[in-house]
């Protein structure tokens, strides 16, 4: 799986911030997956230009305590990709499962 989808699916229909979006990323793999802040922030900076996110105002519960944080939503061409990898990865595990069954 991308870095991209892995990025957008842990945004999802929140509003957060790179730390966050790491976070989410880590809990929901249950620490298999971990992009560091330089692969993350590179990302970041390709799904801003492909304009599949876009960097919007922190929300109001935000600890407005660290200035340099950018909080990101995902755009509707972005949930279209996210979904659009997400059925290619479907139909990629169900292909695969036949073959891999004996694999365990």
């Amino acid at each position: 799986m991308t870095h991209r989808l892995y990025i957008l699916l842990a945004i999802g229909d929140e509003t957060r911030h790179g730390y966050a979006i790491m976070g989410a990323i880590r809990e929901a793999t249950s620490g298999r997956v971990e992009i560091l802040p330089g692969t993350l922030y590179a990302t970041i900076k390709t799904l801003l230009a492909d304009e599949l996110i876009q960097e919007v105002s922190p929300p109001r519960d935000a600890d407005s305590a660290d200035g340099r944080r950018r909080y990101y939503r995902v755009t509707k061409a972005g949930r279209a990709v996210a979904a659009a990898e997400t059925e290619q990865m479907a139909a990629l595990v169900k292909w695969g499962r036949p073959f891999l069954k004996g694999a365990r």
